[in-house]
């Protein structure tokens, strides 16, 4: 995502439209002997969701606009004594829902300040009554199998050892049902009981089940496919007539179905009347398309730190391309680059530099087998190479792209997709003569997988991410790159009290080239020895594989590219490819540009309020490092940026704007060759990073 401005600006437009159109709707009072809520805490509580408790209280603080202006945009929240009453029987029975059955209000405190109130309610809670054990009671026997899924149910909700929760513990009789109905108990009935024991604080939780005969599947119908194929559905859902009975595969199959993008509902129908006369469940999907074509218009204006463009964006989707299920997509992006304009100098632009982006990209469903996806992927791009300092010749790339591969998510978790690229740039001359750049061909083997365990994959409160990207380059796929290249990644989400969110994230990169960076390394080596000539196709190699920070998903106190080892360029230098004819001297840094690296480490965590409805904020801070040397973890210069931002919710993410602020002392060591410093900006050492989604 770009610094400053992204290329989707018509949702920010819309938002700040939004923003003051409910502005205008003007301010409100709190009314004459009225007093309004200005704060309610509980204190005493541990161990539960405050944030779910404070919701289900009638007294509740009154919102602000933008987390900080009573009385604007949102009405003030009277404060009602009788109200407060009843708000402390709820506490009380919160928490006793929640195992903690001693809990109980020991006083209310009402604080006025002119014609607000403070509310604190003071809470014992006790100790918690604890699941102690699990039973099974079977009416009629089940074999092991169907015994073990229903305790992993169980425990999965409520494990041994937790408090007795309320919820949970009605939680864990559906997830015991499914647990049954899951290995071909299709009428299968389970009720629940507890026997709490309050001098121990133990429960015994009791499931008495009623598994019911094992069923099959019987006869699929799929209705309501209008002009759509009928196999391919059959094939994606995957529910074999005489197979065993699974409520799980029906569950997976609807899903696959949904994910297909071209049903707007999906019912499954069991009839369980046959059932109970032939042990057989014939099954009817009921299926609603949605509109299958579509044609997509837009624009925008990008403003960053590299450039600043205008462009437009034309597109295409048939969810039924030449039948089959298969899905294409296609998209033209043209634009017009306005040359040396970027911010922050905004200097006139001079030179129209013209771009676009071509892609085509056709996926077919039940590729091999009923979850697998195949997909081909086409580009053809012209862009020109910019770096965060304007050279009087500019280079740009034809660049011609291909994939194929697949995708395929496991247990709903574990997502993985092998694939082969390969790409081939063609260099040509924008502005001036650029010379001593080759045509590329870089042919390699891609494999993307990640385990997602979050709540939310657009605006996370808790969970983990693990993902990885493996890439092999050359040897017998030949090209010109012969490389090792792979990037693990971490994500963590903690939430707290108040909507308060807590966001970490650490990745490393590795890149282990076989045939170039041998002189770029003599280079970073012996400063002071540049051999620019021999290295120019180290580095124009590198800025394709290597690696760099620095950016909106990076670090935000840094533009960009900002973050890592800068050297001379031949064919990109400020004084052009010639340095002798422009008197830029290649040992001198004012003519340094960002190369790329074998090794990067990066460490981001950021604090998340929500404010009010969509406006929430964050603080944050971000560090890494990107260095020449393969596996080279430099922790001495951690790059450290600090800063805060605001973010506004829309259907396709959050709108999110942060400043960074280099910490000084916290970047490198003290006259360490290669690093280069950005310009400041409005005199700061910060950068601006604007963008639609979370940083992370």
């Amino acid at each position: 995502m770009p610094l400053v401005s992204g290329s989707r600006t018509h949702p920010f437009l819309v938002s700040v439209a939004s923003l003051i159109a409910l502005a205008g709707n003007g301010c409100y009072r709190v009314p004459d002997g009225k007093k309004a809520i200005a704060d309610v805490r509980i204190e005493g509580v541990h161990g539960i969701d405050e944030e779910e408790l404070l919701d289900r209280l009638a007294t509740r603080e009154s919102s602000r606009f933008l987390g900080a202006f009573d009385g604007v945009v949102y009405e003030y929240e009277i404060f009602d004594p009788y109200a407060l009453r009843r708000d402390l029987q709820r506490i009380e029975r919160y928490l006793r829902a929640q195992g903690f059955y001693d809990a109980h209000v020991y006083a209310a405190r009402v604080e006025t300040k002119g014609n607000k109130v403070y509310v604190t309610v003071g809470v014992n809670q006790g100790e918690p009554v604890l699941v102690d054990s699990i039973a099974i009671a079977e009416k009629t026997p089940v074999d092991e199998k169907t015994r073990e899924a229903i305790r992993k149910a169980i425990k999965s909700v409520l494990p041994i050892g937790k408090p007795l929760d309320e919820d949970k513990f009605a939680e864990s009789e559906s997830a015991a049902l499914k647990g049954l109905t899951s290995t071909g108990h299709a009428a299968a009935k389970l009720t629940r009981h507890a026997e709490v024991d309050l001098a121990t604080r133990r429960a015994r939780l009791i499931y008495t089940v009623e598994p019911g005969p094992l069923g099959k599947f019987g006869p699929v119908k799929v209705e309501g496919l209008g002009d759509l194929p009928e196999g391919p559905v059959r094939r994606i859902f995957g529910v074999e007539e005489g197979a065993r009975y699974s409520s799980e595969v029906l569950a997976e199959g609807r899903q696959a179905l949904l994910d297909l993008g071209v049903f707007a509902s999906i019912d499954i129908v069991q009839d369980m009347e046959e059932f109970q006369r032939s042990q057989v469940v014939p099954i009817t999907v009921k299926a609603q398309p949605a509109k299958i074509r579509a044609l997509l218009l837009g624009g925008g204006v990008e403003l960053d730190s590299l450039k600043t463009d205008t462009h437009l964006q034309v597109g295409w989707q048939n969810g039924n391309f030449l039948g089959g299920l298969r899905k294409l997509d296609l998209r033209y992006k043209p634009g017009i680059v306005l040359y040396p304009t970027r911010f922050p100098d905004l200097l006139p632009p001079t030179d129209p530099l013209y771009e676009h982006r071509l892609t085509g990209t056709l996926r077919q469903p039940a590729f091999f087998e009923k979850r697998t996806t195949g997909f081909a992927r086409a580009e053809y791009n012209i862009y020109p190479v910019l770096l965060p300092r304007a050279t009087e010749d500019v280079l740009g790339y034809h660049e011609l792209r291909g994939e194929v591969g697949l995708e395929r998510t496991f247990w709903g978790k574990l997502f993985v997709s092998p694939e082969y690229n390969l790409q081939a740039n063609f260099p040509f001359d924008y502005v001036g003569r650029v010379e001593g750049v080759e045509p590329l061909t870089i042919s390699y083997l891609a494999v993307a997988s990640h385990l997602d365990f979050r709540d939310d994959p657009i605006k996370p409160r808790r969970g983990i991410y693990i993902g990885n990207e493996l890439q092999l380059a050359g040897g017998p796929l030949q090209g010109v790159a012969d490389d090792i290249r792979v990037q693990p990644e971490i994500r963590g989400f903690i939430p707290l009290p108040r909507k308060i969110t807590v966001a970490l994230r650490g990745s490393v990169g590795f890149l282990f080239p076989f045939n170039y960076s041998k002189f770029s390394q003599i280079n970073f080596e012996k400063p002071g020895t540049s051999r620019a000539e021999e290295s120019a196709r180290d580095y124009q190699l590198l800025f394709f594989r290597g690696f760099f920070g620095g950016g909106p998903t990076s670090n935000r106190g840094y533009p960009l590219r900002g973050v890592g080892p800068h050297d001379y360029i031949p064919y990109l230098s400020p004084a052009g490819q010639s340095g002798a004819a422009g008197g830029c001297n290649p040992n001198d840094q004012a003519c340094y540009l960002p190369t790329g690296g074998l090794s990067l480490w990066e460490a981001n965590v950021e604090v998340r309020f929500v404010v009010s409805g969509p406006f929430s904020t964050a603080i944050f801070c971000d560090a890494g490092d990107v260095s020449p040397f393969a596996v080279s973890i430099r922790l001495d210069r951690p790059h450290l940026s600090c800063g805060g931002g605001a973010r506004y919710d829309t259907p396709v993410g959050p709108i999110r704007l942060d400043v960074g602020y280099r910490i000084p002392g916290m970047q490198y060591p003290t006259g360490a060759s290669f690093e280069i410093d950005p310009a400041p900006l409005l005199g700061m050492p910060i950068a601006i990073a604007f963008g639609i989604g979370e940083a992370f």
